[in-house]
């Protein structure tokens, strides 16, 4: 799944911190020396090297997060390299600065400090070093609770999705118009060929409990949605003859250990046939292509004059169920002639997969 950096809950929360942290510093200042000005000044500079150092560590999340990654403890090694090099130069610039106002006698100066020579950089990169540890740990946890933020939305967007899509599928499936050319069909091959008869009573039979069944985990083996394919276009070319025409161009070898969301492409062959017309003279052709990691459900375009009512769910549901099980759009294109619609297939690892 991949993540969006929380940028604007970064700078609020870590401004909002700093402050909080000053103010609390400037009351312990003021209490124990009684001098406000002082204690204000203490805070000030404080406040400055916070939003610094907080600020050049969103920088680099920007640059180094991996979005996949909802902690930072998969950043690589240079982000944290460089984030406390950077802690280590923004508290010496804080104190020079201090060094230069009060010499200036800008600001009053500050108590200096008991350790002397060199070893006082030293000290202050320690210092830098904490501070910068703090910062981390708190815009970890910022990034951690959106990521579990998230998780929660689009978990609850999939359930009504998976919900929206299994109530349609069965409306769409058991309806007593599908049915009612079911079983019209399976009468009159019962008739004619026994045999016919029997094997399109195993595809319906398999169909329907596919169709009525629960999937809870919201996807299916790439080989589970060919096989409903495979059932429903032989179904109907029962029903339509030589009018309808179609190809499985999919790779066997290649699609093991691979998934798609559930009812993914039967959903789009039954638009191809409700919206386009089907002869003998100008049969309908269907493809499904597996193209690497792209799986296709192409036809060609000849529409009804009458168009059937539809409300254009179907597609957007299945693109919204689509893109929070794995982050990827649905690829669809319509030059006129042909139409297409295009979805990568996916790894297990790769979904958006709760139970």
């Amino acid at each position: 799944m991949k993540t969006k950096l929380p940028v604007k809950s970064l700078v609020r929360i870590s401004c909002c911190f700093s402050i909080a942290v000053s103010f609390f510093l400037m009351l312990s200042s003021f209490i124990e020396d009684g001098q406000l000005y002082i204690a204000l000044q203490k805070s000030v500079f404080f406040i400055l090297l916070m939003i610094m150092i907080c600020l050049s560590n969103i920088g680099l999340l920007v640059i180094f997060r991996d979005e996949k990654t909802p902690t930072l403890s998969k950043c690589p090694a240079w982000f944290y390299v460089l984030s406390f090099a950077m802690s280590t130069v923004v508290i010496l610039f804080i104190y020079w600065l201090g060094q230069y106002l009060s010499s200036h006698d800008l600001i009053f100066k500050r108590t200096p400090f008991k350790v002397k020579g060199n070893i006082i950089y030293l000290y202050l990169s320690i210092q830098g070093f904490v501070i910068n540890a703090i910062a981390l740990l708190l815009q970890n946890f910022i990034i951690v609770q959106d990521f579990n933020t998230q998780v929660q939305l689009e978990n609850s967007r999939l359930i009504a999705a998976r919900s929206q899509a299994a109530n349609e599928l069965l409306l769409q499936q058991i309806h007593p118009h599908f049915l009612f050319n079911a079983l019209n069909i399976l009468k009159s091959l019962i008739k004619r060929s026994p045999e016919k008869a029997e094997d399109y009573l195993i595809r319906l039979s398999d169909f329907l409990r596919v169709s009525i069944s629960t999937n809870k985990t919201g996807i299916a083996p790439l080989h589970d949605e060919l096989k409903l394919c495979a059932d429903y276009l032989e179904m109907q070319k029962v029903r339509f003859g030589d009018a309808l025409r179609f190809n499985l161009d999919i790779q066997e070898e290649e699609s093991l250990g691979l998934v798609l969301p559930v009812f993914s492409l039967q959903p789009l062959l039954e638009n191809v046939i409700k919206h386009n017309e089907l002869t003998d003279a100008a049969p309908l052709n269907i493809t499904i292509r597996q193209d690497g990691k792209w799986i296709s459900v192409i036809n060609n375009i000849q529409l009804k004059s009458n168009q059937e009512y539809s409300t254009g769910s179907g597609l957007a549901n299945l693109a919204e169920r689509y893109n929070l099980l794995s982050g990827d759009e649905v690829d669809i294109r319509d030059d006129g002639l042909t139409f297409s619609v295009s979805l990568k297939i996916l790894k297990h690892e790769d979904c958006n997969y709760r139970r």
